[in-house]
């Protein structure tokens, strides 16, 4: 008995410590690090296209704040340059270690969105999963590309989802002429 609740303690502490990938490679955040560095406010390289995605980091409150690389590194230079050392860093605890930000900061200083996750939406995630949730809302396009099913999301339901997808690595582009927004993995999107 001792030798079976030995093992079953074992196994459970190795399936705990498994690490969880994390959201942003190091290359990528080492790109996006690279590609906003500023000297005397011109940026050295201008960012690829695909660099240009939208993204979501947590503030206080249990909000949810739509940013971009090039608003992070606003918020890092004004606020957060003493507590991390690199820009590197500092996007590393904010899209891979959910870094919370102070509120104080973002409403003073910067005109980012921000929402609260919904909670149905966030339920519908828990109980279906990432593949369940794809499936109930994405559908495929003429062209074979999957989008989202606009016709389904209700107000109030566009962010969360949009976050949901951002926090399992899947990122949207949205074609602004045909209203419709594609869903691509993040490994496409930098490819």
């Amino acid at each position: 008995m001792k030798i079976k609740s030995s093992f079953l303690v074992l196994i459970f502490l190795l399936i705990s410590c498994e690490s969880k990938e994390p959201n942003f490679s190091k290359e990528i955040i080492r790109n996006f690090s690279e590609s906003s560095e500023v000297n005397d406010t011109i940026i050295k390289v201008p960012p690829p296209i695909s660099y240009q995605i939208d993204l979501y980091v947590k503030a206080s409150d249990k909000e949810i704040l739509l940013s971009s690389v090039s608003e992070l590194l606003f918020i890092y230079k004004n606020h957060y340059f003493l507590e991390f050392d690199s820009f590197a860093k500092f996007l590393n605890a904010v899209l891979n270690q959910d870094y919370v930000l102070d509120n104080k900061v973002h409403n003073k200083k910067t005109y980012l969105e921000s929402f609260k996750v919904n909670p149905n939406i966030e339920k519908d995630f828990n109980r279906l999963g990432i593949k369940g949730f794809l499936t109930k809302y994405s559908k495929e396009t003429a062209s074979k590309r999957i989008a989202l099913k606009r016709e389904i999301i209700k107000e109030g339901e566009y962010s969360t989802i949009a976050y949901i997808l951002f926090k399992n690595g899947y990122d949207l582009s949205s074609d602004c002429y045909l209203g419709i927004d594609y869903i691509r993995k993040r490994e496409e999107s930098f490819k």
